[in-house]
């Protein structure tokens, strides 16, 4: 599938739901979700859990979407939460969602968040 990346680049990645991408995106989100398991944990053991997250977020957009140098660059000099709501999206593209069906899931989650 063709997936544009804006916080990279305005090019076109042809993204891939091949077995090894799909569980470089499993191993990742496997990961992130221990990220936000860590109130029992130790401050180094914690520092070394979000360092090995990072790694991971920015080796999963190198690999799935295949960054060239310039792309590569732009990744490691992004703010954090971009690249975490980059992550997010490949992982709902290849999960089957379309654009549409990401911006309605937005949409419903904002509505529920004002009604709080």
């Amino acid at each position: 599938m063709k997936i544009k990346v804006s916080q990279l680049s305005n090019r076109m990645h042809e993204v891939k739901t091949s077995n090894r991408n799909m569980e470089k995106m499993y191993d990742l989100q496997l990961m992130m979700a221990k990220g936000d398991d860590i109130q029992d944990k130790e401050p180094i053991e914690i520092i070394k859990i979000q360092r090995d997250m990072l790694r991971g977020l920015t080796e999963f957009l190198t690999t799935v979407l295949g960054l060239n140098k310039q792309e590569q660059e732009k990744l490691a000099d992004m703010e954090f939460k971009p690249t975490i709501e980059a992550a997010n999206y490949i992982f709902e593209r290849m999960m089957g969602m379309s654009d549409e069906d990401i911006d309605l899931a937005a949409k419903k989650q904002d509505a529920s968040k004002s009604k709080d």
